[in-house]
């Protein structure tokens, strides 16, 4: 499954932002504080939109406890409850749409209770205030739209209650991996290339790295080993970053076959001399798995690797796109570079970024 285009509105910094024409491998760059990773965010919680828990997790993946419902403002464009977040897409030619709105509880407070309600206003703990009611957060809600159907789900903290849709089975799968998250679940996907004999192609790649590098074993509780001709094995932990990282980004392509993975700062924990290797055996995998990537990188070495393997694998291909987010005061704009006009600025030393 792959996206064609995606549509945000509404979401953190975003007021609006349309992306179309994407690819099997797309780039998403651009300064500090252009929405990169909010883009990312608003498409995991599009592509798992019968998931109430999502718009948390997103959350923790910031180091960003939400403490009540009130705090779902933070996804709000400006903070502002009274603005709906909606966020589109296209996947494999069908629609998709989820709609997200806090929920409001109606509070009538009692003459005696006036304080009360003045302890309300001081915390900033209501939507709006009439003469006679103030409304209340207790939570958000998510409809959404497949094929024309229509289904709804909703989390509250408050409540401590999480509300799914059972009439709805999602199909697509997506993973959203960010520098902190990379390396979780790593023994879990380890394990499924073990299964699916796929472990010596991972290997092969990892010797770009670690030349010495000779096989990559299971252990007790998870544990990963490797062999690099040493008189014991050693711990996957204590080699670089570069070989654990890429050893992630892969079995989490090959875990997540016929989805979409979507990695914040790819590039990161990585030397230079490294890319080229990382994004050859991205590009072979995410062919070989079915796997539409989307990416954030502030690197322009990274962009240029990402030019380069994809020229040498496939000269006559057409399946990376670059889009480059600028901020405007307030307006979002996403420019595309395609294959060979990313090919042609790379090769002119234009600023891509």
């Amino acid at each position: 499954m792959q996206y064609q285009f995606f549509k945000i509105h509404h979401f953190r910094g975003i007021s609006s932002l349309e992306v179309e024409d994407l690819k099997q491998i797309n780039l998403l760059v651009g300064r500090n504080n252009c929405g990169k990773t909010s883009v990312l965010e608003a498409l995991f919680l599009l592509s798992g939109m019968s998931n109430p828990q999502l718009p948390i997790n997103i959350h923790h993946f910031r180091d960003l406890m939400l403490l009540n419902d009130e705090d779902f403002s933070y996804m709000f464009h400006h903070l502002n409850f009274e603005t709906p977040i909606i966020l589109r897409g296209k996947i494999d030619n069908k629609n998709r749409e989820v709609t997200i709105n806090p929920l409001l509880i109606d509070y009538s407070p009692h003459p005696k209770n006036r304080q009360k309600q003045q302890d309300l206003n001081n915390q900033q703990e209501m939507l709006t205030v009439s003469t006679n009611i103030v409304r209340l957060i207790e939570g958000i809600k998510l409809d959404f739209k497949s094929n024309q159907q229509v289904f709804s789900g909703q989390i509250s903290i408050k409540e401590g209650n999480v509300k799914l849709p059972i009439e709805y089975k999602e199909k697509l799968r997506c993973a959203y991996l960010t520098p902190k998250t990379i390396m979780m679940h790593l023994d879990k996907r380890m394990e499924g290339l073990l299964i699916q004999k796929k472990l010596s192609s991972v290997i092969d790649v990892l010797k770009g790295i670690e030349p010495k590098l000779i096989d990559i074993r299971m252990g007790a509780g998870g544990m990963i080993y490797v062999d690099i001709g040493a008189e014991h094995l050693l711990p996957l932990n204590i080699m670089g970053d570069g070989m654990r990282r890429i050893l992630a980004i892969l079995t989490a392509i090959a875990d997540i076959k016929n989805g979409v993975l979507l990695i914040d700062e790819i590039e990161n924990g990585l030397h230079y001399k490294s890319l080229n290797v990382l994004w050859k055996a991205v590009i072979s995998a995410c062919k070989e798995y079915n796997v539409q990537l989307m990416a954030t990188t502030h690197s322009y070495e990274c962009i240029e690797e990402l030019s380069n393997a994809y020229i040498g694998l496939e000269p006559e291909g057409d399946e990376i796109r670059l889009f480059r987010i600028d901020k405007k005061e307030d307006t979002h704009t996403a420019y595309k570079l395609n294959t060979r006009s990313l090919s042609a600025g790379i090769e002119k030393n234009f600023e891509v970024r």
